[in-house]
């Protein structure tokens, strides 16, 4: 469904002190400088309100997250609930970016002409913006407007430790297939820039996505390591660590008792 822009979207969001305007063809490599500290690196891929990264970031300090979502209007909504959370409505908790040597808004500024005068529908289609806005959160979670088409345009082989995919879009027309984000295709391009021995883990309620990525990660032989078709109900709740940590929408609905797949792969030690 797509989001209703919101009212002072741009200046809600310029609002946030911890922020950092980036240019995505010199960020590969420098993700940990955003960071308190380097750590291992996990990334949700497309956050939206972004309760599951908190939980995780706030749960596992010795860990660093990035949680990427591309509309500007849900990641107004994800700063504004993290800010929630924490108790710190204007997230000075986080690193300051601007000081992380990757460069001021003002020099990005200098290269694309103004900030405000790039194409806003080039930022919320995904289709031309090269500039891109990195939110630091907490010491060890930044949340990053951004679309992605390949995980290796901005990061290096073995930059990431754990990629996570909840409730992606299921593209349910049998000649979609190939945008589904646990085709074949991406799972490949995942491996690109997943430390040898890193995981997947994908939440869906879909069940006919869930038969086609497990189907997927069979082809690519990534080996099962959990696996469940109602992650909430009894048994799997309590036998999988991972269901403690939920989405918006995976708590609103299995409140209401509908199924949850959920799968965990490995990608393998040796390439």
């Amino acid at each position: 469904m797509r989001q209703r822009r919101l009212k002072d979207l741009d200046d809600r969001l310029d609002a946030y002190e911890n922020q950092l305007h980036i240019d995505r063809t010199g960020v590969r490599g420098s993700w940990q400088k955003m960071f308190a500290k380097p750590q291992p690196l996990y990334m949700e891929l497309g956050c939206g309100k972004g309760q599951f990264i908190f939980s995780h970031a706030k749960a596992n300090p010795d860990r660093n997250f990035i949680a990427v979502e591309g509309n500007r209007s849900v990641m107004l909504r994800a700063l504004e609930k993290a800010g929630r959370i924490l108790g710190d409505p204007e997230l000075k908790t986080g690193v300051r970016v601007q000081d992380t040597g990757l460069g001021r808004t003002e020099a990005v500024q200098e290269q694309a002409g103004t900030y405000e005068s790039r194409s806003r529908n080039s930022i919320e289609l995904g289709t031309t913006a090269q500039f891109d806005t990195v939110f630091s959160v907490l010491p060890n979670l930044i949340l990053v407007n951004m679309y992605i088409r390949a995980l290796s345009d901005v990061f290096l082989p073995d930059e990431l430790s754990g990629l996570y995919l909840n409730f992606s879009d299921p593209w349910p027309k049998e000649r979609h297939a190939k945008r589904r984000l646990t085709h074949a295709g991406y799972l490949q391009g995942y491996r690109k820039v997943l430390k040898p021995g890193s995981f997947l883990e994908f939440k869906t309620d879909n069940e006919d996505l869930f038969r086609f990525s497990v189907e997927q990660f069979k082809e690519v032989e990534l080996p099962i390591l959990e696996y469940s078709e109602n992650l909430h109900g009894e048994e799997d709740e309590e036998r999988i660590p991972s269901a403690k940590f939920m989405t918006e929408y995976e708590q609103k609905f299995s409140r209401m008792g509908k199924q949850i797949f959920y799968c965990k792969v490995q990608y393998p030690e040796n390439r």
